[in-house]
């Protein structure tokens, strides 16, 4: 048997696999021969080096299905580039015309059945699985039902809700002159910066200086006004010897980056910011292994190595503008929204930063009654006629047992954007086969864009929707009423479409909806019922109300894989 040993620091993908012949007279030997190449997977947009022009490390021919390997980076300043490197074995075994075996007769091929029964066939064999003994349908508690969100560390947390103070009463903001608030920020409001009225904000001394820590925010530029930088955060006592932190969007020819920099060690990341768009930038240091790391919406595309850690002597913080890099790179006011802005003295983990740029709220339920968001973004939320109960997935769960009971969740400015990825995730227990799961609409009180997103069709199916002009539906099986919890997940991406998963199994799927028209709004999102019949709510029943319980709610704005779903 052949078998390939994978090096721990390098993901492959096989790329083919060919089966050659050759038929020579029956005196001579028969040769096979297998050819089998192995491609490394790239990874996205990474780049080493302390210079001030960083060298991706991805190839423009890499697959762009990447997958990514911290074990992988660099521990030292390189600046030769990587390239595609394939793997040929080739295995050659003489005939040996004594252990000849007898070919069988080739059987039958069945038809291929249409994806709809396909479909069926899983279903079927779901509600086979539901209908084993109570013994063998009882769970166990879930391993890795968790997120990595942390406010270990935390110095400060600006949220910019109406007020420049910080949520840790240490470092309140001083605003000059008069920057404003916008009312649709990423949550709740935002800080506003206009570039031409020199508006920014400063704040005393924030211990930054040889230590580690990260940085991050939520962006929204609304333009380039200036020829290199855009500030985002800055601490600089002198623009050269490792002095001056500056943290900007930098301009580079043809795109605005990612930008990080000591002044003399400095790191920058090769995917642009847009403009009008909400973007989560990250910027960590590791004072151990004297890493600097960029993140773009969760995901590294900046990566490089500093000679030292941040030196220089305790100055003021300034936010939206560098005063000491002018000098040096001339005026780097910014103009756009700020939201969300947190500094902690710690470097952050890869999976931390993913969470907090991608899980846009989670209701665990486990401090009931109190209802609070678990996830990194805080957003507040209302009910009516709700119960708890301590016999939920996890540990306890949400009870809704009135025709009237819902948790409505404010704040969703991703599920809001148009063709932006999402996933809705929840485990649920019904006591009926009716009414809606999961509401979304541009208001509070549930007109506007609106629809149900899951819920129970007519004959008691589970059923997923997005919007694209209409209703748009994939189908589940019908559940069972018992006291058996089922893990429900909706997917959408642009290049996948519409998936709908139970118990980590894809049920059922519609590649071709790869476009999803949202509000164009910060949303709304009621659980176990929607307010009237006026919306959109597509093969989901008339019955508005669900009757059961549910547990571990997650909205996330991406797709997630078959590897998250499990975990949950």
């Amino acid at each position: 048997m052949l078998s390939t040993r994978r090096q721990p620091s390098r993901s492959f993908r096989v790329i083919k696999l060919h089966r050659h012949r050759r038929h020579r007279s029956s005196q001579n030997h028969r040769r096979q021969s297998l050819t089998l190449d192995i491609s490394p997977i790239g990874t996205t947009q990474i780049g080493v080096r302390s210079s001030s022009k960083i060298r991706p490390l991805n190839d423009d021919k890499f697959s762009s299905a990447t997958t990514f390997d911290h074990h992988s980076l660099p521990r030292k300043r390189s600046s030769k580039r990587s390239s595609i490197v394939t793997h040929s074995l080739n295995l050659s075994q003489p005939y040996q015309q004594h252990h000849r075996q007898v070919r069988q007769p080739p059987q039958p091929r069945q038809a291929r059945q249409p994806p709809q029964l396909r479909q069926a066939r899983q279903a079927r064999q779901l509600l086979q699985a539901r209908q084993l003994p109570q013994a063998r349908q009882a769970r166990q508690p879930p391993q890795q039902n968790q997120t990595w969100i942390s406010s270990s560390g935390l110095l400060a947390k600006w949220t910019f809700n109406g007020t420049f103070h910080d949520e840790m009463n240490t470092y309140t903001a001083i605003a000059m002159n008069n920057p404003s608030f916008i009312s649709n920020g990423y949550v709740n409001r935002a800080l506003v910066l206009n570039a031409t009225s020199n508006q920014y904000l400063y704040t005393s001394y924030i211990p930054l200086i040889n230590a580690s820590f990260t940085v991050e925010l939520w962006l929204y530029p609304t333009g380039w006004p200036n020829p290199i930088d855009h500030a985002i955060l800055g601490l600089c006592t002198n623009p050269s010897n490792d002095q001056c932190l500056h943290l900007t969007i930098r301009n580079f020819t043809s795109i605005h980056s990612l930008y990080m920099s000591f002044a003399g060690d400095n790191c920058e990341s090769n995917e642009s910011v847009p403009l009008n768009t909400w973007t989560h930038a990250a910027f960590v240091f590791d004072k151990v292994t004297l890493a600097m790391s960029i993140y773009r919406n969760g995901n590294l595309v900046g990566y490089c190595i500093s000679a030292l850690p941040l030196q220089g002597i305790e100055n003021n913080v300034t936010i939206g503008y560098i005063p000491g890099i002018v000098a040096v790179y001339g005026s780097n006011f910014f103009q756009g929204y700020i939201d969300q802005l947190t500094i902690v003295n710690r470097a952050k983990s890869a999976c931390e930063i993913l969470d907090d740029a991608t899980l846009a709220t989670y209701y665990n339920f486990d401090n009931s009654p109190i209802l609070n968001d678990s996830g990194p973004n805080s957003l507040s939320s209302t009910s009516q006629f709700v119960s708890f109960t301590s016999s939920g997935y996890s540990s306890k769960a949400i009870s809704f047992n009135n025709s009237t009971s819902y948790l409505q969740i404010s704040g969703l400015t991703g599920l809001g954007t148009t063709n932006k990825s999402f996933s809705i995730s929840l485990w649920i227990r019904p006591h009926s086969l009716w009414g809606t799961i999961v509401f979304v609409s541009s208001t509070a009180v549930g007109t506007g864009w609106c629809l149900s997103f899951i819920g129970f069709a007519t004959n008691g199916s589970i059923v997923a929707q997005i919007w694209n002009g209409a209703a748009r539906t994939v189908f589940g099986p019908a559940l069972s009423i018992s006291s058996v919890w089922y893990h429900i997940v909706e997917t959408w991406s642009s290049i996948n479409g519409l998936r709908l998963y139970i118990d980590s199994v894809l049920i059922a799927s519609n590649p071709s909806l790869v476009t999803y028209t949202a509000s164009s709004a910060s949303n709304y999102v009621r659980l176990a019922n929607r307010p009237n019949n006026s919306c959109a709510f597509g093969e989901v029943g008339l019955t508005t109300a669900f009757y059961g319980d549910i547990d571990d709610f997650r909205i996330y704005s991406r797709e997630l894989a078959i590897d998250d779903i499990c975990a949950f």
